[in-house]
């Protein structure tokens, strides 16, 4: 009986012993392993998620510039708030078409280098914050060569003898902090001047005239798409 009640306590005490040493080590390897995995995987997806945020953005301002020149005679907003005929800086006077005080920012926006020759209406007084005109705030760059221009006459052949039309004019794109785009150095990689940003897996979002947006790689990315009517000699 004795016997029989030592056997039981050892069995009773093999069942209580908690993990080696070799075996902790392998679940923590393992789990290290798993970590090393899923990590990458999770932060693919949360940039991923950031990406389709922004591109959701751009395709309500691509909405709401269609809305506008329907209201205003097929012509599209002066987007500048330093001449009397203009109604604002640009996400001012789209700000009524979307009732969103959030569209006009990425939300994976992050600080840049400042480029060179911003003029003094465009320039923020903290680069570190989204620019704020009339209290609301934006991150995304206007394609100022467009501005107060009728939509009718965005249609043609470039001097490169290949047609174009708003389904192949950027409007917005991701850039510096709320500026604009007027000439070609401002789309030119490597200049000073350049105002795009490319934050998203190698590209940017961008808002076309025609109303759709879409992702766009940073190879992909060429002045004839600002101002494909002119895109060797734009206005200075």
């Amino acid at each position: 009986m004795k016997r029989r009640d030592f056997h039981s306590r050892l069995s009773v005490v093999r069942a209580r012993r908690g993990f080696t040493l070799i075996e902790l080590l392998v679940v923590i390897a393992i789990i290290a392993i798993l970590a090393a995995v899923l990590f990458p995987v999770f932060a693919r997806a949360r940039s991923r998620a950031i990406q389709t945020g922004c591109l959701s953005n751009m395709g309500q301002i691509a909405r709401a510039v269609q809305m506008y020149t329907s209201d205003h005679k097929s012509r599209v907003p002066i987007c500048r708030d330093d001449i009397p005929e203009s109604g604002g800086y640009w996400w001012v006077i789209l700000h009524p078409y979307t009732k969103a005080d959030d569209v006009f920012i990425c939300p994976g926006w992050r600080p840049t280098p400042m480029p060179t020759g911003l003029l003094d209406w465009e320039r923020p007084p903290d680069p570190s914050v989204p620019f704020e005109r009339a209290g609301i705030r934006g991150t995304y760059v206007w394609n100022e060569t467009l501005d107060g221009a009728p939509e009718s006459g965005f249609s043609g052949s470039a001097r490169d003898g290949l047609s174009y039309g708003p389904s192949s004019i950027i409007v917005v794109a991701e850039g510096f902090n709320g500026s604009h785009v007027w000439k070609p150095e401002h789309v030119t990689p490597g200049r000073p001047e350049e105002r795009l940003r490319y934050q998203h897996n190698g590209g940017a979002n961008a808002a076309y005239l025609d109303g759709h947006a879409r992702h766009i790689r940073q190879d992909e990315m060429k002045a004839s798409l600002w101002a494909p009517w002119d895109h060797v000699h734009w206005r200075p």
